[in-house]
């Protein structure tokens, strides 16, 4: 899954959820940090405030990424998580050269059965 500092609320939902359940690896930037819902209330014309109405729980993590955004399992700039995400994907599988450059281990992560060593995975895509 791909992120940027721009993903917010939504967007960093299916992201986080998903990483969380291991699911998908998140790839890109660190999102913006909007988890909780909140309504907008009219304090003027011209004034308004807006107020958390509810709290988003992950039920794996028991918290949420408010005020601290979904982290990347592969940290990359927004404009190269496409490029690393299709060069992981297009080098795996049985018999693919293996890749020393940006996303090299990736091709791991992504060979690795759901919620199956993916933390080992990751944690040598990021040395």
């Amino acid at each position: 899954m791909l992120t940027s500092s721009t993903t917010f609320s939504g967007g960093e939902d299916v992201a986080y959820t998903l990483q969380a359940h291991g699911r998908a690896v998140v790839i890109g930037e660190t999102t913006r940090g909007g988890a909780h819902p909140t309504v907008r209330h009219a304090i003027t014309a011209h004034v308004q405030v807006t107020v958390p109405v509810a709290r988003a729980v992950n039920t794996v993590t028991g918290t949420n990424w408010e005020g601290v955004g979904v982290l990347p399992d592969v940290p990359v700039p927004a404009d190269r998580a496409l490029d690393t995400a299709l060069a992981a994907a297009l080098h795996t599988g049985p018999g693919a050269e293996r890749d020393t450059g940006p996303g090299a281990g990736l091709d791991t992560a992504l060979n690795t059965p759901l919620n199956t060593g993916l933390d080992t995975a990751l944690a040598a895509e990021r040395r």
